[in-house]
């Protein structure tokens, strides 16, 4: 009589768990790959701005918009070759106004009728690249400023 020997068994295989485990995560990166769940996709904030808002301050806190500077015009017309080169002008000029902390001096990007979204895109990106803190969209307008800290 045999009471303690280990006598070699076979191993139990459960066929529909291995399936699972090895089909499950494939079948979830394919759904996941099928339905563009990996794209990646950005967003910038964006601030239009609006007449009404100035009424709606306190009078102590009124300020004029456009704020009052000479500007440094860049006219976008829809030209590629001459829109590039301006938008290079527009980034360094818009790094030595606030590399100096010029509050005479801004930036007033205009947009005409037949520019491109690719440089509106590319003038909101050198105002985000170059850390511009205060910039202001309205209507076919961009304007860089450099304010003066309150404190």
């Amino acid at each position: 009589m045999k009471i303690l020997t280990l006598a070699p068994h076979k191993p139990i295989t459960y066929a529909p768990g291995l399936i699972s485990l090895v089909l499950f995560p494939v079948l979830c990166v394919l759904f996941f790959h099928q339905h563009k769940a990996f794209t990646q996709r950005n967003c910038i904030d964006l601030v239009m701005f609006n007449p009404s808002w100035p009424r709606l301050r306190p009078a102590e806190h009124k300020v004029s918009f456009p704020p009052d500077r000479s500007y440094i015009d860049v006219n976008l017309n829809g030209n590629p070759a001459s829109d590039r080169s301006l938008l290079d002008f527009a980034r360094m000029e818009i790094r030595t106004m606030l590399k100096t902390r010029n509050t005479t001096l801004g930036i007033r990007f205009h947009f005409g009728n037949k520019s491109q979204y690719w440089t509106y895109v590319n003038a909101l990106d050198i105002c985000y690249t170059e850390k511009a803190l205060s910039w202001m969209a309205y209507q076919d307008y961009i304007y860089v400023v450099y304010v003066k800290p309150r404190y």
